[in-house]
């Protein structure tokens, strides 16, 4: 078995798990602290996060520059490459500390919740220590083609946490010192990783370089500011415009959908090396039906898997949050928006991670400034109007714009081959969309209770 079909398995694993936890985990919490303490730490959670955007794109630019020394096994040139990012993450860290101490002034006041406070600081501990210590080893192991050391020791870390948070919570603890334990874990794992580059990578601890060994070192920021917005802007504009029940319930419709996401993101994420590999050889007919292969799979199972979802999606919300009386979780609307956009982002996933691998990020910037733009701009009012639905939309029409662009640039600039099969998903989908919506009302009771029997040793364990 070669080490991309490895990869690829243990990153399946780590998300599988990740998903199993991820239902047993939200529930605890919201059935022993509510729906609005629940919202309160996400909103924290998301906040903090907007020390992404420090990053300027840099962690989307060091694997493309990594590619070629690791295929020449050049370790000075990787240990230049690594020298050079723990400088910006070292920065990025300072200004993070800065932020956490303006969000401790600011955000506890204007939430009316004096007690987030101590989750910023527990929260924040963890952000500033991503940034201080591991980023660009976990960087280095995901180009080598080794993302199955990362993949495993994530599969044993949310384990671990998991079970060590539902003992304390059922024990009784404050959630703020159930939040710090899985914090601790997390970091103990950067730990391990740090421990096994430096065993493993043959690496210079003090190179010195004269030129810059990223040569496209801020060409990554369009990208990167788009991938923030999407994945934090809903909470952040729901926090600002609704209220943190809301947010609870995105967050339990997106712990769904994330789940089933996961999948697809850690199988491209395993593919993105070998893509930067073929590159690196200038292998084009071997990039090409590579490439072919796994567009042609990523966009059946998309279908199938998103399709599934689409009818299960809203019972298997209802039957979750039984007994959670705090919030309205039953939005079938949002469920459906919200769904089709992130079928469309997982359609998108081959064509975008090929531009990353290529290291397109100049080329194609442009396009994550219109995503972001249509992110941002439809959120905004819509979210005002419709709440929920109205933040989904702008996800939506982000995606849309995205993998249309994105599947059209990579087919005319990098593989050179015609586009015509971008009509025939096209309308797949278009019928999918405007079909399955009809097929769910039909399904609806059908579809509860095979929910509610799957989810019955998950209801007992929440006992």
């Amino acid at each position: 078995m070669n080490r991309q079909m490895i990869n690829t398995l243990c990153s399946v694993l780590r998300h599988a798990v990740t998903i199993l936890c991820g239902l047993i985990l939200p529930r605890e919490i919201l059935l022993h602290y509510g729906s609005e303490m629940n919202g309160m730490v996400l909103s924290v959670a998301r906040f903090l996060s907007y020390t992404m955007l420090l990053e300027l794109g840099i962690g989307a630019v060091i694997p493309a520059a990594l590619y070629q020394p690791l295929a020449a096994r050049d370790f000075r040139q990787v240990s230049a490459i690594l020298s050079s990012g723990r400088r910006v993450f070292r920065r990025i860290a300072g200004i993070s500390l800065i932020y956490v101490v303006l969000l401790l002034a600011l955000f506890p006041a204007a939430s009316g919740i004096p007690a987030s406070a101590g989750f910023i600081l527990v929260l924040g501990l963890g952000t500033l220590m991503h940034y201080l210590v591991g980023i660009p080893e976990s960087l280095l192991i995901l180009s080598d083609q080794s993302g199955y050391v990362l993949y495993l020791l994530g599969t044993v870390t949310v384990l671990a946490g998991t079970a060590v948070q539902i003992v304390l919570i059922r024990s009784g603890h404050p959630l703020l010192l159930v939040r710090l334990a899985g914090t601790l874990l997390n970091l103990g794992s950067i730990g391990v990783v740090l421990l096994y580059v430096r065993t493993r990578y043959p690496l210079e601890r003090r190179v010195r370089y004269d030129a810059e060994p990223i040569p496209q070192k801020w060409n990554g920021i369009a990208q990167h500011v788009a991938y923030f917005v999407l994945e934090n802007v809903d909470i952040v504009l729901l926090t600002l415009f609704t209220s943190f029940r809301e947010v609870s319930v995105y967050s339990v419709y997106f712990m769904a959908i994330s789940g089933v996401r996961r999948i697809f993101i850690s199988v491209s994420g395993s593919i993105q090396p070998k893509l930067g590999e073929l590159i690196a050889e200038r292998d084009s007919d071997g990039l090409n039906r590579f490439f072919a292969a796994f567009e042609k799979w990523n966009h059946l199972f998309v279908m199938i898997v998103f399709g599934t979802l689409f009818l299960f999606l809203t019972p298997f919300v209802r039957v979750y949050t039984e007994g959670i009386t705090d919030a309205n979780y039953n939005r079938p609307v949002f469920a459906a928006l919200m769904t089709a956009a992130y079928a469309l982002q997982c359609l998108r996933d081959p064509y975008d991670k090929l531009i990353l691998a290529s290291g397109r990020f100049r080329q194609t910037q442009m396009n994550y400034v219109i995503a972001t733009a249509l992110n941002l701009g439809i959120s905004v009012i819509a979210v005002q109007f419709r709440g929920l639905e109205g933040v989904a939309a702008g996800t939506l029409a982000a995606m849309a714009y995205q993998v249309v662009y994105m599947a059209l640039y990579d087919n005319r600039e990098i593989l050179r081959r015609s586009s015509g099969n971008l009509v025939r998903i096209a309308v797949i989908f278009l019928f999918l969309f405007l079909i399955l919506p009809l097929v769910a009302r039909v399904t609806e009771a059908p579809a509860e209770m095979l929910v509610r029997r799957i989810l019955e040793p998950l209801r007992g364990l929440s006992k």
